[in-house]
């Protein structure tokens, strides 16, 4: 039998679309990791750099992991970190002392005029001191408090990427800031989303997009001249905006790592 030319189009047509679906569907999982989830355990879960399996997500962010976070034997070694620097806002300039300690410990000592503001984070617990002699430490609002443990995390949200309520996408390839980045983009279960945007040749972060999924407000920062301390690579300059409009900026002057941070330090004064 002989298949008339226009039923040979619609062949044609219809193999060239499965052709067409199946490297589709290969490059959708391609933007995932592809660790089956049997292979997933508690341990895994509570690991910052784990293996991350085969596919293209997974080799962009073990480089990130190396290159850009100085890779797992000297993130292991660092458990803490004490920053100290100039702040600018729209009110003026202020010194800025911040501490941070592994997992998501933080806090913030923001002195001007004599006077220091205090954020922190103990676990538990945001809180904040406003300036004043016999002003009283306090709990920070709901929303202010979910804000500040989000922004406060201590390294990255692409670490630990196999935490639960955590899923990691390859959105695309694209120009950031003069720059050539990977765009990853971390939805966690607190209900942010954040897109980091990974240079191609160096693997340092160059912008993270953070996303309230709640009321859909969003806060980007830009990560400028990288220094190695400890051989962990640290943006020295820092510049956050919210919807596109700027809000302040941070020349770090002074990092030490593993200064003797003590739990203690972040809770709350009584």
């Amino acid at each position: 039998m002989i298949l008339p030319r226009p039923l040979f189009c619609i062949f044609g047509a219809l193999i060239i679309c499965v052709a067409h679906v199946a490297t589709a569907v290969e490059e959708a999982v391609d933007n995932f990791l592809q660790v089956p989830a049997d292979q997933i355990t508690a341990t895994t879960r509570e690991t910052a750099m784990p293996d991350l399996g085969e596919g293209k997500l997974a080799k962009i962010i073990q480089r990130y992991y190396e290159e850009g976070l100085g890779g797992k034997s000297v993130w292991e070694q660092i458990s803490s970190l004490k920053l100290v620097g100039t702040l600018k806002l729209e009110s003026g300039e202020y010194e800025l002392k911040a501490y941070q300690k592994k997992p998501n410990l933080i806090k913030l000592i923001i002195r001007g005029d004599q006077r220091d503001m205090v954020l922190g984070y103990d676990g538990e617990v945001a809180w904040r001191k406003l300036p004043g002699r016999n002003v009283k430490a306090e709990p920070m609002s709901e929303v202010e408090g979910r804000r500040f443990i989000h922004n406060g995390f201590f390294g990255s949200h692409l670490l630990y990427p196999f935490a639960l309520g955590k899923t990691i996408e390859y959105i695309d390839t694209v120009p950031t800031d003069g720059n050539i980045c990977h765009q990853i983009r971390v939805t966690l279960a607190t209900d942010y989303q954040v897109d980091y945007y990974i240079d191609i040749r160096s693997h340092l972060a160059i912008k993270s997009v953070s996303t309230d999924l709640l009321n859909n407000v969003v806060n980007s920062v830009v990560y400028r001249d990288y220094e190695r301390e400890a051989g962990m690579p640290l943006a020295k300059q820092v510049e956050s905006y919210e919807e596109g409009e700027w809000r302040s900026s941070l020349r770090i002057e002074e990092v030490k790592v593993n200064s003797g941070v003590i739990p203690w330090m972040f809770r709350m004064p009584r």
